[in-house]
């Protein structure tokens, strides 16, 4: 066992202001590892969004953050990365015990990302350039980035402190002050995170969070005071946020959405053993719990048996346990309202005609909901399978003859957050890269690394706007054209 799930104290309340702040009616946070281990969160109501919000216009304003030096910003930044990394057990502790994230992998991957990000952000606060732009010669006209002032932003339940910190790293370093609302199913590490930006220097109340359900993001996004909102989360949530953005004063948005990723395999594809474990883990990591999981594979039907038979094998080697547990490997599903969605989408799919070749059920344990890792082999595009996010670890098989019907049904009706393409023609690979609708494509390969330069956004009811790399920073800056007449 990693840690003691019952020695975890995390902060219940809001933190507004450099300090917590316990007011509004409490909430159970369960643990989806295990039912008899439950915690506590306060709810923030209309009235604390509003100070949370106010607090974070003061703040921004007085301490003159979005006019500093930059290079000033990324001391503190640098310094919170730090921060980040030495109290590192104690945040994947706080992580590990509301969600699906594996401690070792908080550990070995998301508070180093979280780090990194800080790291990443606070060297682009200084590297974004104004223009000069042609003029006649009497005129001289330049172009200025500004930050916006107040950030909302809004983080989902499946990678909570990564997502966040995509968030809340670009836009302090741009200039911004941060108002953040993480999902009421993982509230605490945040809040941990958002007390060392203080220990680091970063202004009271640049940094705050408010805790609570979709009331509380709702509040955020139409107070009038925020100038800027970022989502990640379900596509339907998406459309509601960029609603309430436009009516409540014509903000802009970013939104990071869903996804029904294709695995698009060749005939040609090299090294089907190593295939085979690139695609299991596209839908058991995070037991499928992943925006650009890879749940529909696309393969040509010559290899279809015996690349799905190496599948087979790999999705039946995991093990459920607890996130705590030194021997696991899939862990378990959020909550019971989402084990009982997946269970849901599996049982249409079957009832239309899909073949389960594993899984198709529920795992039982005593305290806590696994749902096995499953192949759905004949699935239409009518299906339910084929056409909604699970976010669970259901594959959806369907087979294709040649190179237009493989790229047509790769290309999904609605989403368009990332593909794979596994191939050894690289005429191909480029030529199916370029024609699927998607934000991301990987070429004999799946998932993002640690690294944070290339930007990540969809296509589609995926998404509007990129997190990280060059357009993560910037879209939390507007441009100013200034121009001079010379006499």
């Amino acid at each position: 066992m990693y840690f003691d799930p019952r020695s975890i104290r995390p902060m219940s309340g809001q933190f507004i202001g450099g300090q917590e702040v316990r007011e509004g009616e409490a909430h159970a946070v369960p643990s989806p590892s295990d039912s008899d281990i439950a915690f506590s969160v306060d709810w923030a109501s209309e009235d604390l969004v509003d100070r949370a919000v106010t607090d974070a216009r003061r703040a921004w304003s007085r301490s003159g953050w979005g006019s500093s030096a930059p290079r000033e910003r990324a001391v503190i930044l640098h310094r919170w990365a730090d921060l980040v990394d030495t109290h590192a057990e104690e945040i994947a502790g706080l992580e590990a015990v509301v969600s699906a994230r594996i401690y070792p992998e908080v550990m070995s991957r998301d508070a180093k990302v979280v780090s990194g990000v800080l790291r990443y952000f606070a060297e682009y606060a200084d590297k974004i350039d104004g223009t000069v732009t042609p003029t006649p010669q009497n005129s001289f006209s330049f172009t200025v980035h500004e930050p916006y002032g107040v950030v909302a932003a809004i983080a989902p339940w499946n990678f909570p402190i990564i997502l966040a910190a995509w968030k809340f790293a670009p836009a302090l370093a741009a200039g911004n002050a941060v108002v953040l609302k993480p999902s009421e199913l993982t509230p605490f590490a945040a809040v941990r995170i958002a007390e060392l930006a203080v220990e680091a220097g970063l202004p009271a109340g640049l940094f705050n969070v408010v805790q609570g359900g979709g009331a509380v993001g709702a509040a955020l996004v139409k107070h009038p005071q925020v100038d800027y909102v970022t989502f990640t989360g379900s596509s339907a949530t998406g459309a509601r946020i960029m609603a309430d953005a436009a009516l409540s004063g014509i903000k802009p948005v970013s939104l990071e959405l869903g996804g029904k990723g294709p695995q698009l395999v060749f005939a040609d594809a090299p090294d089907l053993d190593r295939l085979a474990a690139t695609i299991a883990r596209g839908i058991t990591y995070n037991s499928g719990q992943v925006c650009f999981a890879g749940s529909r594979l696309v393969v040509a039907r010559p290899i279809a048996d015996d690349l799905l038979d190496r599948v087979l094998a790999q999705m039946r080697g995991g093990r459920t346990g607890t996130t705590w547990d030194e021997d696991t490997t899939i862990p378990p599903i959020i909550n019971q309202r989402q084990l009982d969605r997946i269970d849901a989408i599996v049982a249409d799919a079957i009832s239309d005609g899909a073949e389960a070749l594993c899984g198709a059920t529920r795992i039982d344990a005593d305290r806590a909901g696994f749902y096995a890792p499953t192949v759905l082999r004949g699935v239409t595009t009518a299906n339910r399978a084929f056409r909604d996010e699970i976010f669970g670890p259901v594959l959806a098989v369907q087979e294709f003859d040649d190179e237009d019907e493989g790229v047509g049904l790769a290309n999904h009706p609605d989403y368009g957050l990332t593909a794979s393409i596994h191939t050894s023609d690289v005429s191909r690979a480029f030529r199916a890269a370029r024609r699927i609708e998607s934000g991301t494509v990987w070429i004999n390969d799946w998932g993002r690394r640690t690294d944070f330069t290339a930007p990540f956004g969809g296509y589609k009811r995926s998404g509007i706007g990129k997190d990280m790399g060059r357009s993560g920073f910037e879209k939390y800056m507007k441009t100013k054209a200034i121009w001079l007449e010379l006499h």
